[in-house]
């Protein structure tokens, strides 16, 4: 029997951690059952069945942005675009054994993972337990022998924390927001400091179109990691931000093919070579004229609905 390894740490949180994406217009059925809708510490958690779509989808709060999606036919598919881009990361790895995940969500990422490579090791931060027991009885979210949910702050972990990872991923929402301590350059450091040598760090953003936060998140990247890369994920308005701990930068051509490789023989219900080939954009160099976020200066609840504009300014 496969069992989720957890460790539950009791803590005064630093700010609500969740995970996912907002993603406006999915599910978005006539019909819908809902499965469960309570009150967490932390959201507002709503399970909720759109059978015209045959989706199960993961809610925070009463609005139809989604958390996660679950196709109810196949509940280890990724259903969501951001999903599939955020592979790119451990694909872009020569050797990925261990891996960090930030947010859990509706655990989509993490099934599938176990389900095509069991033998990587994947710990996953979670700050919610209630989101972890939800995962459990409505998710088909089982994990492996290789598998810890951590209860706990994801920088609280990176704090604290000794190990150090082949991948890190960044997917912590609130209902509709990234938390502002996991926007911040001291964060980005730490994310950074807590990579191997040719470790790779992946962070989900809605992009919102053109707006002060998301410009001063690809800048915080740019400012800690050597080389940072962009996949915009289709039509979707999420975009997958990479940053490698290595100086060495990497082709279109030679992320396709260790993409390949990572596959392998999988069938993954997507071709990952061919959605790198598409999605690469390199982040490196390009001028942003925002500053970076940082602990004293980062109003994640404002920048969202201003233009871009320096900060000076």
């Amino acid at each position: 029997m496969r069992r989720v390894v957890m460790t539950v740490v009791w803590m005064v949180a630093l700010g609500g951690l969740g995970l996912g994406l907002w993603l406006s217009g999915s599910a978005a059925a006539e019909r819908e059952t809902v499965r469960y809708d309570r009150e967490s510490r932390y959201y507002r958690i709503r399970v909720v069945d759109y059978p015209d779509e045959n989706r199960r989808c993961l809610h925070f709060s009463k609005s139809r942005g989604v958390q996660s999606s679950m196709r109810l036919a196949d509940p280890i598919a990724l259903d969501l675009a951001y999903s599939r881009s955020i592979m790119a990361a451990p694909a872009l790895h020569p050797d990925p054994q261990d891996v960090l995940l930030v947010g859990l969500g509706g655990a989509s990422i993490p099934k599938f993972m176990a389900e095509h490579w069991p033998d990587m090791r994947l710990d996953i931060l979670e700050i919610d337990p209630d989101v972890v027991t939800v995962c459990q009885e409505y998710f088909h979210f089982h994990g492996n022998a290789n598998m810890r949910v951590i209860v706990m702050d994801g920088r609280m972990y990176l704090k604290r924390a000794r190990k150090k990872y082949d991948v890190i991923l960044l997917d912590a929402y609130a209902a509709d927001h990234i938390p502002f301590h996991l926007t911040t350059l001291e964060f980005a450091r730490l994310v950074h400091d807590h990579l191997k040598p040719n470790g790779v760090a992946a962070t989900n953003l809605w992009e919102f179109g053109a707006n002060r936060f998301y410009w001063a998140e690809l800048r915080t990247f740019q400012t800690v990691f050597p080389q940072t890369y962009l996949f915009r994920c289709g039509a979707s308005g999420n975009v997958i931000v990479f940053g490698t701990r290595s100086d060495d930068p990497v082709t279109r051509k030679a992320w396709v093919r260790r993409a390949g490789e990572f596959a392998g023989d999988n069938d993954l219900g997507f071709d990952l070579p061919a959605l790198v080939r598409r999605e690469y954009t390199v982040l490196t160099g390009r001028d942003i004229e925002e500053a970076p976020l940082t602990d004293n200066k980062a109003p994640v609840g404002t920048l969202p609905h201003e233009h871009p504009r320096t900060y000076g300014e």
